[in-house]
């Protein structure tokens, strides 16, 4: 009776024992797959976190990057305006230079005024000039008609227009006029002046970038 006894006592005990071993083994899977997914969400939050502070680093990023991009853009046109200015006035200067240097000068009006002259179906023409060029020319006009429009008749007149040289041409009835003066040129070269110089400096900034 006592053996039997002992080996029922012997036998709860070992299944006391082997239920423990089993929780125990069960729990500790359980505290692995808490850390495992802990560590699992941790990495993802560390990631997210990093993913919102790159991306906002990046949006800083493009914010200065335009910011600079719309400064430079501002000072390229600041840039661009003042040299358009000074090409012109340095061009102004020199076709006033011009005015004074006859033995060129003539030769240029004759050419301005046989390229005007093609562009009227009438005969009878007024070709006004400033007053110097008035003074100038009418020594001269019967010549340059003969030698530049002798199938035109142009009559030479003194401008009430301020102009630094070149001529006027223009019908009687002045409804058409061709301008040939230096301030009419100077104006249709400004888009052409603007053109040139916004392509340089666009070459420019291009090399500067790839610096």
């Amino acid at each position: 009776m006592k053996n039997n006894l002992e080996q029922l006592e012997s036998a709860i005990r070992q299944q006391a024992e082997n239920l423990a071993n089993s929780h125990l083994q069960a729990a500790q899977q359980q505290a692995d797959q808490i850390l495992a997914d802990s560590a699992k969400r941790l990495q993802l939050s560390e990631e997210r976190e990093r993913e919102i502070a790159e991306a906002a680093a990046n949006q800083e990023y493009r914010r200065r990057v335009q910011a600079s991009e719309i400064k430079m853009q501002a000072e390229l046109d600041q840039l661009r305006w003042s040299l358009v200015q000074s090409v012109l006035s340095d061009l102004q200067a020199h076709l006033k230079q011009l005015t004074q240097q006859e033995e060129t000068y003539i030769p240029l009006l004759k050419q301005y005024l046989k390229n005007a002259a093609q562009l009227f179906d009438e005969k009878a023409l007024v070709v006004e000039v400033n007053a110097e060029d008035q003074v100038l020319l009418a020594p001269l006009w019967e010549d340059i008609i003969k030698e530049s429009v002798p199938e035109k008749t142009c009559t030479l007149l003194a401008s009430t227009e301020h102009f630094t040289g070149g001529l006027l041409v223009r019908n009687q009835a002045d409804r058409i006029r061709v301008d040939n003066t230096f301030e009419g040129l100077i104006e249709r070269l400004k888009n052409e002046i603007y053109q040139v110089i916004t392509t340089q400096l666009f070459a420019s900034v291009t090399s500067i970038r790839n610096i």
